[in-house]
């Protein structure tokens, strides 16, 4: 099969359902599921090399909740089996066929649940700098020209705001406790839980592929909450095009969008960066197209595991990833989804830190700490191992911890782009190593290629 993917997934198929204990003359397989695979089937035989591949589920039983469970699962089989393939490389992992098969398991998955659906609008809430909790946004005035917008990945349900405040907390950690956010609001925006991940797979791929991809919800958001900083009063038709208000002199634009701040997290990242496109579309319909890429240089974003090649990004990025120097301990996750990428910007060699600067873009790779290790509220240290999807993970990035300098490091990045300010490279690598000026003059700062 000339995809690997496509072996994985039939292997994993096989070794699921067709197994003798599974044997069953009388079954017939469901509609449903044979529509599936038959599909399946079709899309993975496009290419001469590929028309082996054939799942046929004849003659063996398969329980309705085991043939969910695998269809939800494909998206983590394919991170999972990311370290086993050999040079894999961006025609594995996002060809036309991986994407449209993870439309087609979007589908099936929002087709046969009354919980899952496309047809939904962002859930938005602002932080209450008084009691440390989200707010939904709809019971708060418009958002204020100065803040930071953190687009995470959400699992949990507005209708129980206890559930958001522990999954937001779970995942900033610390992050949002230190004084480069006094002063400016802070607002979460997530995908609702009728959206999750397991089924989001073909619109990160789509967003990483296409860089003018966008969805309607990325539209709704823009056009109700960030709308203002392009112009005053806008106006909408139903096709997103401006009917109403009037735009901003330059200067009070450039002004603007110097206060549009953005912290994404994996998928959360790809959906800002969306956000921003959208946001583009609508200011290019009221400014010059020459003086509106300038300008678009003034947005800060701040992203975690999301390392999105430098030509596609149109405005300001400092991009951040962690990784085990082992490299028979990948960070799956972007090794999949980014293979060309992780492989030039991963850490290699004995250092904590490696910087890489192109046009649009600043990578900064973190080494994965052994372990987390942090004292609690009562004064007692206690501490857990990390494994290699901890590297994924923001937490990371966002918690305090003794046996790393990552969150400090993260802590200054960020203050960089709230205070419209340079990420120092000298500064970073002596933050992050906790190094001294002296000691920084021995200390490789990785592969720059402007200061």
């Amino acid at each position: 099969m000339s995809n690997p993917y496509a072996r994985i997934f039939y292997n994993d198929f096989k070794e699921r359902f067709l197994k003798p204990e599974n044997k069953s003359d009388d079954f017939v397989v469901p509609a449903k599921f044979q529509r599936f695979l038959d599909n399946m089937n079709k899309i993975f035989q496009k290419s001469e090399d590929d028309k082996q591949f054939n799942i046929n589920p004849k003659g063996y039983k398969i329980e309705a909740k085991d043939f969910a469970d695998f269809v939800l699962s494909l998206g983590a089989t394919m991170f999972a089996s990311a370290g086993k393939i050999p040079n894999l490389n961006e025609k594995d992992s996002r060809s036309p066929e991986i994407i449209e098969f993870f439309e087609s398991v979007k589908n099936f998955c929002i087709q046969n649940s009354t919980k899952l659906s496309e047809d939904f609008d962002y859930e938005f809430f602002k932080l209450n700098s008084s009691t440390g909790k989200l707010e939904l946004m709809e019971d708060l005035p418009n958002v204020q020209k100065k803040g930071i917008f953190f687009f995470g990945v959400n699992r949990s349900s507005f209708n129980n705001m206890d559930d958001v405040n522990c999954f937001f907390k779970k995942a900033t950690k610390d992050i949002f406790d230190n004084e480069a956010f006094l002063g400016s609001d802070i607002y979460s925006v997530a995908l609702p839980k009728c959206f999750p991940e397991e089924i989001a797979m073909s619109t990160i791929l789509k967003t990483i592929e296409n860089s003018e991809y966008i969805n309607s919800y990325d539209r709704f958001f823009v056009e109700e909450y960030w709308s203002s900083y392009i112009g005053k009063d806008l106006e909408f038709d139903e096709n997103g095009l401006v009917i109403g208000g009037k735009p901003y002199s330059q200067e009070v634009l450039q002004e603007n969008l110097k206060n549009l701040k953005v912290f994404g997290y994996c998928a959360g990242a790809a959906n800002a960066h969306r956000c921003l496109k959208a946001l583009k579309n609508i200011a290019g319909q009221l400014y010059d197209e020459k003086f509106l890429a300038k300008a678009w240089k003034n947005i800060k974003v701040v992203s975690y595991a999301f390392p999105l090649e430098q030509e596609k990004i149109d405005y300001n990025c400092v991009s951040v990833m962690s990784n085990d120097k082992n490299p028979d301990n990948p960070e799956t996750v972007i090794l999949t989804l980014f293979p060309s990428q992780y492989h030039k910007l991963c850490i290699k060699d004995e250092n904590a830190v490696k910087i890489t600067d192109e046009e649009n873009c600043k990578y900064v790779a973190l080494e994965l700490p052994k372990e987390i290790s942090k004292i609690d509220t009562q004064g007692r240290r206690f501490s857990c191992a990390i494994d290699n999807r901890n590297g994924h993970r923001l937490q990371n990035a966002t918690a305090k911890n003794d046996t790393s300098h990552n969150f400090e490091a993260v802590c200054y990045i960020l203050k960089c782009c709230m205070n419209n300010e340079p990420v120092n490279n000298g500064k970073l690598c002596r933050i992050a190593q906790n190094l001294s000026a002296a000691d920084l003059c021995s200390y490789k700062l990785g592969n720059q290629k402007s200061s």
